[in-house]
């Protein structure tokens, strides 16, 4: 079966990223990144950060996690 992938949060925060993935994972909801972060121009990284990713059939509840894991920070 194909999945649809919907980006639920943006983030140059690699750490904050995983947290949201454990978070996630906890309700059984798979996570994936699109890093468009540069290793060689660290300058660019706040203007492209880490992408997530989730099925569209959780994305409603991922944003709703996420935004009271983000709230509750």
């Amino acid at each position: 079966m194909e999945v649809n992938w919907t980006k639920v949060f943006t983030t140059n925060d690699s750490i904050q990223a995983e947290l949201i993935k454990a978070r996630l994972a906890e309700d059984d909801i798979q996570v994936a990144f699109v890093n468009k972060q540069d290793s060689m121009h660290l300058h660019l990284n706040m203007q492209f950060g880490l992408e997530v990713f989730v099925p569209k059939d959780n994305a409603f509840k991922a944003v709703q996690i996420i935004n009271n894991m983000v709230l509750n920070e």
